[in-house]
């Protein structure tokens, strides 16, 4: 967001946004790798080398910094040298006035950063303990291992949990034996759990009670892509085509591309667009996509991408999101490494008559072109894309091809930057 507000600055601004961004994307960076569940030598020296950046450039902010002393020591002098300029006032010109006052007002300005880097600085512990992280890991391991979001979590279940079960009498004693409770009960059905799996006897009635309460946990499928929320107002092409606004010779269009590219040569689908109109469809508003955590084998995060078309999204404008789909070779579009982000037009399913009346689910959108061949921008680091004018405004492909969420920022018309800072997986595979 920072990047879209200043991407138009005025001249005299330019000078400033960009060490500006430049101080705040190094920061970024850091904090990305230094979230890494593993290292090598290579992530470390990433690390190190975004933190120097960082320093180079943080001074930028530093006037931001400014404490009520500061403020009034700056004020003083501003006040000193606007009375000297008085004392050697002297007429002036008309013509010579705006050069007079520029240089009037560069004069002011240049003390005042002196001052400001004088008595300002970023010496204080929480910037101090960054220089720390790359040390920090060889000898004790990764970061997050240190975070205090477990102590916060723990806090809520045997602080908070506890004190609104009791009656508030002599609470510090009845919260720390209702914790203890629930913990010694909690190990004492993973241990009875263990013994199950082990083939140990074990009474009819504690065999009952682990199964009502041991929940069966199973790995998603990866290659497993979920459609949900039904929508009622279409059951086949035609209805489809006036709620989605796309005419319906370009549906049949590129039903029948879609035959050609995915489905044996006798099940092509015909080229008369009468038949094509009255197939069934089921439209859907979601697609549930499950990804591999970064640096996980067998831990998936999952992705809900919305499509409601024209539909009002929480009383605001229409929820279409981005995703990303396998467009070619990892040689292609640069840091994208063959991936694009689409625009979703529709999720449906579709009847297909040519094999005994299969469904198939399939995916409808517009894909997005890489500006400068996919590589980011020298300013910002980010992926600039765009709607090109000739585009294909509806392109069909099997949902297996969705890959995730694409995170796109609004840059101007029909322009859009890629943020591959949104989470560790994208940041490791745009970079």
């Amino acid at each position: 967001m920072l990047v879209v507000a200043l991407r138009q600055p005025q001249s005299s601004q330019v000078i400033p946004f960009k060490p500006a961004l430049g101080c705040v994307r190094a920061l970024i960076d850091f904090g990305m790798m230094a979230q890494y569940q593993s290292h090598t030598s290579d992530s470390i020296a990433y690390m190190e080398h975004y933190l120097d950046q960082f320093h180079t450039m943080k001074g930028i902010f530093l006037e931001f910094r400014a404490t009520k002393r500061t403020l009034a020591k700056v004020d003083e002098q501003r006040r000193e040298i606007r009375h000297q300029r008085i004392q050697m006032s002297q007429p002036v010109a008309p013509s010579k006035r705006g050069r007079i006052r520029d240089e009037d007002r560069e004069e002011v300005h240049e003390p005042r950063i002196d001052l400001i880097h004088c008595e300002l600085h970023f010496n204080f512990i929480k910037i101090h303990l960054l220089s720390h992280f790359s040390d920090h890991i060889p000898q004790f391991g990764n970061i997050p291992m240190y975070s205090t979001e477990f102590g916060e979590l723990a806090h809520k279940e045997q602080i908070k949990d506890g004190w609104r079960e009791l009656n508030k009498n002599d609470a510090a004693r009845q919260i720390v034996h209702s914790y203890s409770r629930h913990h010694a009960i909690r190990m004492r059905l993973l241990n009875v759990e263990s013994l199950r799996r082990r083939g140990a006897d074990l009474s009819a009635d504690i065999l009952q009670h682990l199964a009502s309460t041991t929940r069966a946990v199973t790995a998603p499928v990866v290659d497993s892509r979920i459609l949900l929320e039904r929508r009622d107002d279409v059951s086949n092409v035609l209805y489809f085509s006036k709620v989605s606004g796309v005419t319906l010779e370009c549906i049949c269009r590129e039903l029948i591309r879609y035959s050609h590219h995915n489905l044996p040569t006798e099940r092509h689908l015909l080229e008369d667009h009468a038949i094509h109109q009255s197939v069934p469809v089921e439209l859907l508003t979601q697609l549930e996509i499950p990804v591999v955590a970064f640096q996980e084998s067998d831990v998936y995060d999952s992705h809900r991408a919305r499509c409601i078309g024209a539909l009002p999204f929480q009383n605001q404008g229409s929820c279409n999101n981005g995703v990303w789909v396998q467009a070619g070779s990892e040689e292609m579009y640069g840091v994208l490494r063959g991936r694009l982000p689409a625009k979703l037009v529709a999720l449906y399913k579709i009847v297909d008559y040519t094999c005994g009346n299969a469904v198939r689910r399939v995916a409808a959108f517009r894909i997005l072109s890489a500006v400068n061949s996919g590589f980011p921008s020298d300013i910002h680091g980010l992926v600039t894309l765009q709607m090109r004018e000739d585009a294909r405004d509806f392109t069909i492909v099997d949902v297996g091809t969705v890959h995730g969420l694409a995170h796109l920022i609004p840059e101007g018309e029909r322009r859009w930057l890629v943020n591959n800072r949104i989470d560790l997986s994208t940041f490791n595979a745009v970079y």
